[in-house]
């Protein structure tokens, strides 16, 4: 299986990465705390748990472990720290201010990866390591400026609408 995907294990993490794509953006997309996004931010969590896993079996760059197995030992850390607590029965605001941080970050984690990844493929563009240097950096430098303007937005969401949104999980 000598093509795009390298061998099985690069065409899970392919699919995978499709998958946690299009389901990571719906879920900052989508009304928080809602039934949908409950869902989806599942599919996403899945989805990355099985790319992060199967990142572990693809070598073709460097032949051996390298700097983007590192990366995904940080998106491991990202994904746990976003997830553990939703997964706690009595959740604080500031359990949900960790989880949609944690959770944005992961997701811009995801679109800088896909974004070098893509990059990288374009012949003439720079050299391998300046185009996923400057993919990070700019996916990076405007995901943040979003986030600053959005998190207010969230923090109010979750800090003094939390009966809102209390209620409205149990109507889930």
């Amino acid at each position: 299986m000598n093509t795009l995907v390298g061998n099985y294990f690069g065409l899970i993490h392919l699919i995978s990465g499709v998958i946690a794509l299009i389901f990571g953006g719906l879920v900052l997309l989508l009304k928080k705390g809602t039934k949908t996004h409950k869902k989806a931010g599942y599919v996403y969590a899945l989805s990355m748990a099985v790319l992060i896993i199967s990142s572990f079996g693809v070598y073709r760059l460097f032949g051996k472990l390298g700097v983007f197995h590192a990366l995904s030992l940080v998106s491991t850390f990202s994904l746990l720290a976003g997830m553990l607590p939703m997964l706690k029965k009595n959740r604080t605001p500031k359990d949900y201010e960790t989880h949609f941080n944690r959770m944005y970050w992961s997701v811009v984690g995801l679109f800088a990866a896909f974004a070098a990844e893509s990059f990288v493929r374009i012949p003439k563009f720079g050299t391998f390591w300046e185009i996923v240097a400057w993919s990070f950096v700019i996916i990076f430098i405007a995901c943040f400026i979003i986030f600053i303007k959005i998190r207010p937005v969230w923090s109010k969401e979750f800090g003094t609408n939390r009966p809102a949104l209390v209620q409205e999980e149990k109507n889930c």
